[in-house]
Parts: C-alpha cells; structure tokens; sequence
C-alpha cells in the first residue's frame, strides 16, 4: 500500500513538472509575439505620422549622403581637373535684394539672397560641377559629370547681369544653381563639356564592337 501511494504521489509530481513546463514556453513565445507585434506596430504609427525611428532621421540621411559622394568619387577620377569657375551667388543679386528689402513685402526674398550668398558656393570643371551648401539647416554636397547631364536651362536676371540655371541629369534629378555670374558663358561651356563627353562614350562604344 505504502509502494503505491509513493508512485502515485511521483506521478503526479512529474504531471505537475510537466504542466510548469507547457506553462514557461506558452509564457516565452507569448512575449516574444508581443514584442513583434509592437515593433510592427511602431512602424506602422511611425510611417502614418512620418516620422523615423532612431538611427533613420537626419544622422542617417547625412551618412547616405556622404557614402553616395564617396561613391561618385570611387567611379570618376577628379584629380588634376581645371577649375573654369568657382564662386558663390551673385553679389549684385544681394544688392538689389537689400536696396528693396525696406518693404515688409520684398523681405523674405533679401532674407533669401543674403542665405545663398553666405552659405552657397559653386565650383565648374573640366570634370564635373560641384554645388555645396553649408547651411545650418541643411548640408549638402552634389557633384554631377558631364556625362550624366541630360538638358541646361537658365533664366537671367536682373536686366541679364546674372541669372539661375537648372541642370536636369539623365535620371530625373534637377540641380539648381540661383543667382549665377556669367551664367550664359557658364551654359556654353557646360554645353561644350556635355557634347564632347557624348562623343567620347559613343567612340568608346564603337571600339568596343
């Protein structure tokens, strides 16, 4: 009688152990699922409201940025290249912008030439054009080649003295340059640039058939 009431008693110590067991791992894979559950969540509230999770705002923006140049320059060779113009914005568009910026209306534009003027520089090459922005707000660098370079289209300003360009790149990208000296000369020589670069890749082309 004694023997059987041990067994028993075994028995049910070892169901009890087992239950334990089942309880622990439904218990893990419940928190793990809610943890899932909740990392999907945050993004999906994160994507509605448009903002970024840590590590993918600004910092993350900047270390892209500075990875695509550093691509750029791996791919094209710009050492020893011959600068044609180097330069920020015209210093005549800042004039006239602060000779009319007494009225509140005008303002917000004399406001705007003097940022370009302090933080936009502008830098042409046998190679490549090169626009950086060291504003606080926002910094940037693009270098685009000849080669890439798909249309220029500029505007003058200011009675012709100065005027903007806009360079569209074969993907679709538009690159601005606001308030440009000589910019009609600047175009010519960016034209000449684009065409011989074409003519090189088609006699490239032809060599290699």
């Amino acid at each position: 009688m004694a023997t059987t009431c041990r067994t028993w008693t075994s028995l049910r110590s070892m169901r009890l152990d087992q239950t334990r067991v089942r309880k622990t791992v439904r218990a893990k894979a419940g928190a793990e699922e809610g943890t899932t559950e909740e990392d999907g969540f945050e993004k999906r509230l994160a994507a509605l409201k448009g903002k970024t999770r840590p590590g993918e705002g600004a910092k993350a923006a900047k270390r892209k940025a500075k990875k695509d140049k550093g691509s750029v320059e791996s791919i094209y060779d710009f050492s020893n290249e011959v600068v044609y113009y180097e330069g920020g914005p015209s210093t005549g568009d800042v004039a006239t912008n602060v000779a009319l910026g007494f009225t509140l209306v005008w303002l917000p534009l004399t406001l705007a030439s003097i940022g370009r003027k302090l933080y936009l520089k502008y830098k042409i090459t046998d190679k490549r054009i090169n626009v950086i922005s060291e504003s606080p707000f926002a910094q940037s660098e693009e270098d685009i080649v000849y080669e890439n370079i798909a249309d220029v289209v500029t505007v003058g300003r200011g009675v012709g003295l100065w005027g903007d360009m806009v360079i569209t790149c074969k993907d679709g990208k538009k690159v601005e340059l606001r308030s440009l000296d000589k910019f009609l000369e600047i175009k010519a020589y960016i034209l000449d640039k684009v065409e011989k670069a074409e003519a090189a890749n088609e006699e490239g082309k032809s060599k290699g058939f």
